[in-house]
């Protein structure tokens, strides 16, 4: 009988060496569109990256883009509590301000937000075909935000026919989730409708930090309100073939949501924030034998309206405008160049709408890929791109990327990358936002990137090393200082370029294999070293990770997954101080039982020992946790 062994832990790595037992799985090659901002397979790029499937996705039964990465990505994530709340990401250190956040290619980095970050929180995965993690400087290819990486979400499109699904979930504090998919494709059109609604009672954010002799008791024991979370969600795809080789192609994602939270170490009774968040994007495809021609047009808006107190409140929208267009021409067997242009306008409102405030981005960029056989039958593949940006708010950047990769024997690979990052200042930091003063002097933010890995699609070795010079830092001289309405009366705080260069460098290790027809099992550890100019080590930041992840098919139609993280000395505040918020260890468990061609029931449970930890200082994170849900597919 024919097996179909589903890519969870075993994400697109195993793909090599599974290829050749194909008389017993049924496998697909895994296309990777960031990278190189157009189509390759994940074997024929030179990144260091990291791929969540559809399949990895389901079999864990995670909800949130949070919870991929955290448990899938081998990136680290530092929360202020639970469902909605807070939450930042590092990427071999790099933090969220330095990574650039895709969803089908629409841009979602807030510029309402002082650092231009993304509200992973708010992003559920009811409807994703496939995450890409890059890792590395990609500002040769993005521009500015991508100095550290991007991670690329694609939605799920339509397939030949009429299709649905349905998805039911219930679990500890009372969280309900239900998503629902449709979608019907022919060989000249398609439509798909995909929309998500998730309620929990959550838990209280605010939790003692360490220093306070309640350390451990959680809110429960101590009778702190809950911090509920809603998620309404909405995609939309529309498609058209014109001819056999020219699309269109429309797409609207939408996000609503609120959460409660807990602000300046207390517990808040009026604290909460209301999203409204929406992504559109336009799209015309040309692909003919010589040229693959794209020109799309997206928006990107942004909309929050936080009750920070009973007298402090703020409103904050803002949006991303794009106009892209480029053409891919394929001058020889597996080569190509691609030359594009590319424009962006960046907006902040304020509240009275008389002062709105933007900057704009005019780029021009070229990239070239060769895989060829220089060395007898093995594939060497080489990649340069460039790019040149001109900024309204600050000076131009030039930044590059270079990437070789060569196979030595079989799928024994040495692969290298070395590319520059450039991060413009934003918004909030040259006007002043948050209780920031203004800093119109801020100069951009450039680095330096490089990886080498050896290895093998089973197991590998990593290094890495970023330099950043002028890193842009928040500067806060004597800390929050609240009066009796919990506004703040201290010393205002300002971001500023910390002089010199901060490095950031270390080590991954990983391994994947499938062993005995029925057991899949991962291991990622990863080593960190963070330094600022002045010698100091940056905060929150683990020194050291570890994931371990197993699945076990017990027959076609039952399986049992399980995966673990330690994390490592970790320090909330700069230079080893603040609390120490690492060296604890997480277990979750997952189970799905296929009841037929159609139903599936599983079950998960989140940290299963009950572990007490607090990535956050002050801010709390689950207990044990129990879901149970059904999935309905025709």
């Amino acid at each position: 009988m024919k097996k179909r062994l589903p890519l969870s832990l075993l994400t697109v790595a195993l793909l090599s060496s599974l290829n050749a037992s194909e008389n017993q799985y049924t496998l697909q090659s895994i296309n990777v569109t960031a990278a190189q901002g157009t189509t390759l397979e994940k074997k024929d790029l030179t990144e260091s990256m990291t791929i969540i499937t559809k399949e990895a996705i389901e079999e864990s039964r995670l909800t949130t883009l949070s919870d991929a990465l955290s448990q899938l990505g081998n990136v680290t994530l530092s929360s202020s509590g639970g469902l909605g709340q807070q939450t930042s990401l590092f990427v071999r250190g790099m933090d969220s301000r330095r990574v650039l956040i895709l969803v089908d290619g629409v841009r979602y980095n807030d510029p309402t937000t002082p650092g231009a970050i993304s509200k992973l929180e708010d992003l559920m995965l009811y409807n994703v075909e496939r995450i890409e993690i890059i890792k590395g400087a990609q500002s040769g290819i993005w521009g500015s935000d991508a100095s550290g990486g991007v991670i690329n979400i694609i939605t799920t499109g339509a397939k030949k026919g009429l299709h649905g699904a349905i998805n039911l979930e219930y679990g500890s504090f009372d969280t309900k989730k239900t998503s629902l998919q449709a979608s019907y494709g022919t060989e000249k059109y398609y439509i798909s409708l995909s929309g998500l609604y998730l309620a929990s009672d959550g838990f209280s954010a605010y939790e003692p930090a360490k220093s306070s002799a309640n350390y451990g008791k959680r809110y429960d024991e101590l009778g702190l309100e809950k911090d509920p979370y809603r998620n309404g969600s909405l995609d939309i795809k529309l498609g058209y073939n014109i001819t056999k080789e020219n699309r269109v192609q429309i797409s609207a994602q939408l996000i609503d949501a609120t959460v409660d939270f807990d602000a300046y170490g207390a517990d808040g009774l009026v604290q909460n924030t209301k999203l409204e968040n929406s992504l559109y994007k336009v799209d015309y495809q040309h692909r003919g034998s010589l040229h693959e021609i794209t020109a799309n047009y997206s928006r990107s808006n942004f909309s929050r309206e936080s009750q920070f107190s009973t007298s402090f409140s703020g409103e904050y929208k803002g949006s991303v405008d794009e106009v892209k267009l480029y053409d891919k021409i394929n001058y020889a067997t597996d080569s190509f160049v691609r030359l594009g242009a590319d424009y962006q306008l960046f907006t902040y409102k304020e509240q009275d709408g008389t002062n709105d405030k933007s900057y704009n981005s005019v780029a021009a960029y070229v990239s070239n890929y060769n895989k060829l056989k220089l060395f007898g039958s093995q594939d060497t593949i080489i990649t340069e791109s460039l790019r040149y940006d001109s900024y309204s708010n600050s000076e131009d950047a030039l930044t590059g990327k270079l990437g070789l990769k060569q196979f030595v024997a079989n799928e024994y690979y040495v692969s290298a990358n070395i590319g520059t990052g450039f991060n413009a200042p934003t918004i909030g930091q040259i006007y002043g936002e948050y209780g920031a003063l203004a800093n119109p002097n801020l100069e951009p933010e450039t680095s330096l990137t490089f990886d080498i890995t050896l290895g093998s699609d089973m197991l590998w070795i990593t290094g890495f090393c970023s330099e950043i010079d002028n890193l842009i830092e928040w500067y806060d001289p004597d800390g929050y200082i609240p009066d009796a309405n919990w506004n703040d009366i201290s010393m205002p705080a300002i971001y500023k370029n910390l002089k010199g260069k901060s490095k950031l460098q270390g080590i991954e290790l990983g391994y994947e294999d499938f062993l005995f027809n029925t057991l899949g099992v991962g291991a990622n550890y990863t080593y960190l070293e963070t330094k600022d100019a002045a010698g100091k080590e940056l905060a929150r930041r683990p020194k050291s990770q570890f994931d371990v992840k197993a699945t076990y098919y017990v027959t076609d139609s039952f399986d049992i997954g399980a995966n673990a993280q330690y994390i490592g000395t970790r320090y909330d505040a700069a230079d080893r101080k603040g609390a120490q918020t690492g060296e604890y260890t997480v277990l979750n468990l997952v189970s799905n039982v296929k009841v037929n061609k159609y139903i599936t029931v599983y079950g998960r449970i989140n940290n299963i020992t009950d572990e007490y930890y607090q990535v956050v200082d002050g801010y709390a994170s689950a207990g044990r946790s129990l879901f149970l849900g059904l999935t309905a597919k025709y």
